[in-house]
């Protein structure tokens, strides 16, 4: 009996002491974690690449319907631009901390960007339904957003992707993995935006069929009292002060399609009716 006492608290003392190492280790990690900010970076580089490419394998077998495979491309894309833009802020915290004028400059510049680009929107917008900018808000807002992207895509965009290919090439050379993660996760979201704006942005007539698409989606009403409102009409949008005349959207027509993309070309009306309403 008083052997088996002894092999108990023996077996007490050890199982003690077991979980007294295991909540030493552990508190050690959550402390001083392997998770530092360089595995972090390493580890969102390594995702950044696989979702995309796991998307689209799984919109490939027919497992994923297409909008659910872009906002995976889009996940893998902005993730990059995580990376990217962690290491950019990093640099710039490190070498251009004491440069205030230079960032107060830089924004500056793209609020300057930014207006300008607005009012390119509003151009292209007038020229697209004939009526005043400040009638289709969110499709103005669309609008400045892609023709800033088309501002920097050559600018921007193509530089960062060239520089990122020659990173992974260099890292790959110098079995440096963990930089070479980076350089391709960068890589890769450089790619998928580069692939958005050049076909989705740049050419004039797909531009001017995703703003009309987004307008009837965001600003064309869909019911309202005006008369002389064809039935298969897609919506109205309301102009004037006083908000008592209507341009009438015809019936959408689709142009392409593609099954295994979310996108499509549409037919843009050449002229928009104009409706009298109560």
């Amino acid at each position: 009996m008083k052997i088996a006492g002894y092999r108990s608290i023996s077996n007490m003392k050890r199982l003690r002491v077991r979980l007294a190492w295991q909540r030493q280790r552990l508190r050690c990690f959550i402390d001083k974690p392997t998770f530092d900010f360089r595995f972090k970076l390493i580890a969102m580089s390594i995702l950044s690449p696989v979702i995309p490419v796991g998307a689209g394998l799984l919109a490939s077998y027919g497992l994923l319907a297409p909008k659910q495979a872009f906002v995976g491309y889009m996940a893998g894309a902005l993730l990059g631009l995580l990376v990217l833009a962690t290491l950019a802020t990093r640099f710039i915290d490190r070498h251009f901390a004491e440069f205030k004028s230079a960032k107060l400059i830089g924004l500056a510049l793209l609020g300057l960007a930014t207006y300008y680009a607005h009012g390119q929107a509003a151009v292209e917008v007038n020229a697209i339904f004939q009526v005043d900018a400040s009638s289709l808000p969110r499709a103005t807002a669309a609008a400045s957003a892609l023709v800033l992207a088309n501002w920097i895509y050559p600018a921007i965009v193509l530089p960062i992707l060239f520089g990122s290919i020659a990173l992974v090439l260099r890292y790959a050379g110098k079995a440096q993995h963990g930089n070479m993660a980076i350089a391709f996760a960068i890589c890769m979201s450089s790619t998928l935006w580069a692939g958005l704006i050049n076909y989705q942005a740049a050419p004039e007539r797909i531009r001017k069929s995703n703003l009309y698409q987004i307008a009837l989606e965001m600003d064309f009403n869909k019911r309202s009292t005006c008369a002389g409102v064809p039935a298969d009409a897609e919506g109205v949008v309301f102009i004037g002060p006083d908000q008592r005349r209507a341009i009438v959207a015809p019936r959408l027509a689709e142009i392409r399609r593609s099954p295994n993309s979310i996108f499509k070309e549409v037919k843009v009306p050449e002229t928009f009716e104009k409706v009298d309403c109560t």
